[in-house]
């Protein structure tokens, strides 16, 4: 059996593939969903998530949001989300180097909260690109290249 993924924010579809396996980082931790997995929602927090694609782990970028896991179908609603392979990872690494940077300097409560919150992020996204499989060649399905994907950020609301 497989798992049907959608990952969606509001301005595109980030992932609308079959899994085998997926890993969501949970605000209560890293959950683990198989087929037949009891239904749930969570909220997501930023990190990465990974999709077992063809045998290989997948990462995405992720921010915060919910997840809805009902029968063999896995809606991820975040605010925005990119795919490693979609991550330049020296520029990550930079922003990384940057966010680190403005933690260091932060002299006040308020902008010690954004820099943390920047820094986050910009940790996430450098370990979605570096973890990515760049050597391998694997033919993943890009939601942004089909014109009419199966469901639509809309249709998949209508279903919740």
């Amino acid at each position: 059996m497989i798992l049907n993924v959608y990952v969606i924010t509001p301005s595109k579809t980030v992932w609308n593939a079959s899994s085998s396996e997926v890993i969501l980082p949970t605000t209560t931790g890293k959950v683990g969903i198989l087929c037949g997995h009891v239904a749930m929602v969570t909220f997501i927090k930023v990190g990465v998530m990974k999709i077992r694609y063809q045998q290989t782990w997948i990462p995405i970028f992720v921010q915060a949001g919910f997840a809805e896991i009902e029968g063999d179908i896995v809606t991820v609603l975040v605010n925005d989300a990119e795919r490693g392979d979609r991550i330049d990872p020296e520029l990550a690494h930079l922003e990384l180097e940057t966010a680190q940077e403005q933690l260091n300097q932060a002299t006040n409560p308020l902008e010690k909260i954004r820099a943390q919150l920047f820094l986050e992020q910009a940790r996430a996204r450098d370990t979605a690109a570096r973890e990515f499989p760049r050597s391998l060649q694997l033919d993943i399905p890009d939601p942004m290249d089909i014109k009419k994907a199966a469901v639509s950020a809309s249709k998949v609301i209508e279903h919740l």
